[in-house]
Formats: structure tokens, C-alpha cells, sequence
């Protein structure tokens, strides 16, 4: 749309806005919202109405490859002593679970925007790399590692969990072609030493940050209980300054914000921090498909008070770069909480 400068009928629906273009992954987007891995990107009407909203991209519901696991041995029959009856299963709904997520990649290309592919596994690098290849042959436009390696083993240093994120993203993308972005988690020692890592590997990006459903207590059951599972707009804050480090350090990775983007004013923070995109799921579970176009209109609209015609004119413009300036330090930490003699 020449960076934003014509307006666009959004298929017919009486919405005329002129949506900013952003180029992440070396794809280009015709905007920077994209649908992240949720249940709204896990079947093909509910994509096609993403694009129908604006989305610049949608990131498909992950293939989590435990959830397999978990559904045969659910399925397996315990009076069975062997494991051939439990493999068999493995295999049969690997199969079947594979063969529909690459059927819906096929159906929603239809939709007219990027389609990137989403992968969660746990076993070694060759369980990855035969779905990325797989997945890559169906049509995807791009892939989304979603990593977490839970460290529970002691004598397991942050160097070693670091050298498995970076094993896996060198064997996928040796493997493929398109171009491969990884999500990584949020407590990470120093998540610029691991993103480097990632660069020199092949990864084209990084997501930040992965949000996990965290359980709470029932303090008078004294049991587990399930977490909210949805972000809360306060969350971004945790995101931004990572992001503008992130831009500043490694511009040659792009990155895509998430967690806490809940509205218009929260995607222009994160271009302004040096996002080239970013990836929502709440607020689409909040405020249905509109939340899409509502933060289109709101950024072409901000775009345009302050004389901008190009994401590129503005984006990182808050990046952590060589500013003084008190906020983006940790002694700001002192000005909000002085010594006891102030109070």
C-alpha cells in the first residue's frame, strides 16, 4: 500500500483504514498485528477472519508434540505389558495429528497474508527437523520455534540449556529454507547472549516474550489450581525494554513483541522500542476479531498526528541506545524509592 499511503477496503465490510506495511522475517506484512499461536489460528475460518480484520500474519496453533504423547498413553490399555501397543499409537497419532495441521497450512493460504508455522517439541533436534520439513513442503511462509527447556536437573548450567536452544535452532534451520524465528522464554540469564547464539545459527528472529500458564495455590485445599491465562495490559513493560536492548544489540534479528499488547497505543510502544511486529492473543479473546482493526486505525491514526508515513520512520526510535535519560537506568529505581529520611 506504498507504506501506508492509500487507504484499503478490508474485504467489503465498510472499513476503510490505511494500514502501515511492516517487514519482518523478510516477509512483508500488510500490517504489523499478527494473530499469535492460539486457538484462533487453528482453523481456517477463524484465520480467514483474522485476515479479514487486518492481521498482517497469522502464527498457527502450535504442534506441541507432548500433547501427542500425553493422548496415547492416555489411550494405551494399562493390562498391556508391552510398548509395541503404546509406539503404535505414538506413530498413528503423530500421523494423523501432522497430516491435519499440514492440511489447514494448505487451506489458509487462501487467506492473502503470511502464514507462519508454530512448533513446540521435546525430544532431540530430529524431532523438529522432520516437522519443520514437513511443514515447509505444506506452504508455510515461515516458522515459529517455540523453545522451553524446563531446567530441573541441578548440574545442569545455563550454558548447557543455552547450547540445547542453540542445537535445535541450527538443525531446523539447516533443515528449511523459510525463514525461522524462535520464542524464547522470559527468564533467561542474559537473553542477548542466547539470541546471538540464535543469529549465528540461522534463526532470522526473536519472539518476546513466551508467557506460561503458571499454576496458583488453594491454600485450604492445599492443591494446584490452574493460573489466568490471559495477559494483563501491565505486562508489556516487562517486554519493551528487553525488545530495545534487543534491536540496539542485534539489529540484524527481527523482533516481534508479545504479552501485554492489548490495544492501538501498546503496538506503537512496541515499534517505537524497535519491534517490526507485534503477536496478540488476549485481546481477541477480550474484545473479539474487531481488536484487530481497532489497532490498525489507532496506529494510522497516531502515525499520522506526528507527520509519519513508514513504520520504518519511527520504529526503534526508543531504542536502548546511548541515552542518559534517568528511565532507561537502573538508578531511576531510587527516584521512586528514597531513603527513609524523605518520607
Amino acid at each position: 500500500n506504498g507504506g501506508g499511503s492509500s487507504a484499503r477496503n478490508w474485504f467489503g465490510m465498510g472499513k476503510i483504514c490505511r494500514i502501515m506495511k511492516t517487514f519482518y522475517l523478510g516477509l512483508e506484512l500488510p500490517s504489523p498485528v499478527i494473530v499469535a499461536s492460539s486457538p484462533w489460528t487453528a482453523h481456517a475460518d477463524t484465520i480467514e477472519r483474522c485476515a479479514a480484520e487486518g492481521a498482517g500474519a497469522v502464527v498457527l496453533k502450535s504442534i506441541f508434540e507432548e500433547q501427542i504423547l500425553h493422548q496415547a498413553a492416555s489411550m494405551a490399555d494399562p493390562a498391556v505389558p508391552t510398548t509395541d501397543a503404546g509406539e503404535y499409537l505414538e506413530r498413528y497419532l503423530d500421523d494423523a495429528y501432522r497430516a491435519e495441521h499440514l492440511r489447514l497450512i494448505e487451506r489458509v493460504r487462501r487467506a492473502g497474508i503470511p502464514i507462519i508455522a508454530s512448533l513446540n517439541c521435546i525430544g532431540e533436534a530430529s524431532s523438529w527437523v522432520d516437522y519443520a520439513a514437513d511443514i515447509e513442503r505444506a506452504g508455510a511462509d515461515a516458522l515459529e520455534l517455540n523453545i522451553f527447556l524446563q531446567p530441573t536437573d541441578r548440574d545442569l548450567s545455563a550454558a548447557e540449556v543455552e547450547r540445547s536452544y542453540a542445537g535445535i535452532v541450527k538443525a531446523v534451520t539447516e533443515a528449511v529454507a523459510i525463514p525461522v524465528s524462535v520464542k524464547l522464554p522470559m527468564r533467561l540469564t542474559n537473553f542477548l547472549h542466547l539470541a546471538d547464539a540464535l543469529l549465528a545459527r540461522g534463526a532470522r528472529g526473536v519472539v518476546l516474550f513466551n508467557r506460561f500458564f503458571e499454576p496458583d495455590i488453594d491454600v485450604e485445599r492445599m492443591v494446584f489450581t490452574p493460573g489466568d491465562p490471559y495477559s494483563q495490559p501491565t505486562e508489556l513493560r516487562n517486554v519493551l525494554r528487553s525488545a530495545a536492548l534487543a534491536v540496539r544489540a542485534l539489529p540484524q534479528l527481527d523482533v516481534a513483541v508479545t504479552t501485554g499488547v492489548h490495544d492501538g497505543e501498546a503496538v506503537v510502544k512496541s515499534l517505537l522500542a524497535g519491534a517490526c511486529a507485534v503477536e496478540v492473543c488476549t485481546a481477541i479473546h477480550r474484545s473479539g476479531f474487531e481488536a484487530i482493526g481497532r489497532m490498525n486505525r489507532y496506529l494510522d491514526g497516531w502515525a499520522e498526528r506526528h507527520g509519519f508515513g513508514r513504520i520504518e520512520e519511527f520504529r526503534a526510535r526508543m531504542d536502548y541506545g546511548d541515552s542518559d535519560d534517568p528511565l532507561a537506568q537502573r538508578r531511576q529505581y531510587m527516584r521512586f524509592f528514597p531513603g527513609r529520611e524523605n518520607f
